[in-house]
């Protein structure tokens, strides 16, 4: 579902509502620990997870697959962060292509810091 969708459908129906933001971990260990929580914390029910996108598409496989994975797995919504500063046009592409490929609705484009 889309997001603008759930804030539409939430805020018709007056309800309050919240999303999580998570950071790809740095080490295998913390992939693990993420996983483990975003198990946990669906049983709050947030609307949505936000996935942030590294500078210059650093994180950019592992923000794709906790995307696919949190969607799949847990059955959470997803937005994936997508910074395109310094950023390479074909892996932009390729980042939406994979993005689609993983039935990924929501896609934040940040200009990001140069």
């Amino acid at each position: 579902m889309k997001v603008i969708d759930i804030i539409n459908q939430n805020a018709a129906q007056k309800k309050t509502f919240f999303s999580f933001e998570y950071f790809p971990p740095k080490t295998e260990n913390g992939v693990e620990n993420l996983y483990e929580r975003l198990d946990r914390m669906s049983e709050l029910n947030p609307a949505w997870i936000d996935v942030t996108w590294g500078a210059g598409g650093s994180t950019s496989d592992l923000t794709l697959e906790i995307c696919a994975n949190a969607q799949k797995l847990v059955g959470l919504e997803t937005m994936m962060h997508m910074t395109c500063t310094n950023m390479p046009k074909e892996q932009l592409k390729e980042g939406l292509r994979r993005a689609k490929e993983y039935g990924i609705q929501n896609i934040l484009a940040l200009r990001g810091d140069p």
